[in-house]
């Protein structure tokens, strides 16, 4: 008798091998086609429930069904290890210091690339809370839910399968190019350079620690920051106080953290 659990057990897969680097960036590109045919149309249709809906249905599931059902080992293909408080803590001021260097980033970019200031301030009202009960929920939306969903997807099985091709930089940047690629809008690729420097961060982050958990509270804390910025009248004021460029007294104080951060993980 066939039971059911054997028609897609997987066949001589170690319980501790992980994607290769082939298999890994075609489940990206698969991904991405998912996201394309149906994300999008959900997310035009459904508004805030669509985001929510292709995060889970067509970023976070289809990980955990490639991963289950070809046989790799979940811990090892999502680096399930539990982080030391110094890598958490590292992780808080790397990231710490990365959000600003990232405005910085996207304040330079501006002489170079138009600024798509209709997309910016559409992002900006998605971004945007109207009192506690809504600020909550975009946290969950927009902080919580990317760093979980699309951890698993570039933190996870993208990183599994090109991790130890080369040296840990190398294998960081291939990883936040992904990750900057799959944030590019059919409008302008004006988000590509910041949300790349994001995706390398957390990419040499969860590198270095051997923990998906690290770059989940990084990536939280990043896009948290945003919603809280953009919620709260007073910092926005700040920090749109100088114009276009972010408050230059951040820059020493971001290197100050990425160093810490740096030291911290290493």
């Amino acid at each position: 008798m066939i039971e059911f659990r054997n028609l897609t057990k997987p066949r001589n897969v170690p319980p501790s091998a992980t994607p290769d680097a082939a298999q890994a960036i075609g489940f990206i590109a698969a991904v991405a086609l998912l996201f394309f045919y149906l994300g999008f149309p959900l997310q035009a249709g459904l508004g805030q429930g669509g985001l929510l809906l292709s995060e889970w249905l067509l970023l976070f599931l289809p990980a955990l069904l490639f991963v289950r059902v070809a046989g790799f080992g979940v811990r090892e293909t999502f680096s399930l290890r539990r982080p030391e408080g110094t890598e958490v803590a590292g992780g808080l001021l790397l990231i710490a210091g990365a959000m600003p260097l990232g405005w910085f980033l996207a304040w330079a970019q501006g002489f170079v690339l138009p600024v798509p200031w209709d997309i910016l301030e559409g992002l900006e009202d998605l971004v945007t809370a109207e009192g506690p009960p809504g600020f909550l929920w975009l946290l969950v939306l927009l902080a919580l839910t990317p760093a979980i969903c699309e951890e698993a997807v570039f933190r996870g099985v993208l990183l599994a399968g090109i991790r130890g091709r080369s040296s840990t930089v190398r294998v960081a940047v291939v990883n936040g190019l992904l990750f900057g690629a799959f944030h590019i809008s059919f409008e302008s690729a004006f988000r590509f350079l910041p949300t790349a420097w994001l995706g390398f961060i957390l990419a040499w982050a969860v590198l270095s620690t051997r923990s998906i958990w690290v770059g989940v509270l990084m990536h939280f804390v990043n896009n948290g920051s945003i919603v809280l910025i953009t919620s709260v009248p007073a910092l926005r004021a700040w920090l749109e106080g100088g114009g276009d460029a972010p408050p230059w007294v951040l820059l020493p104080l971001a290197l100050l953290a990425v160093t810490g951060g740096l030291r911290l993980l290493r």
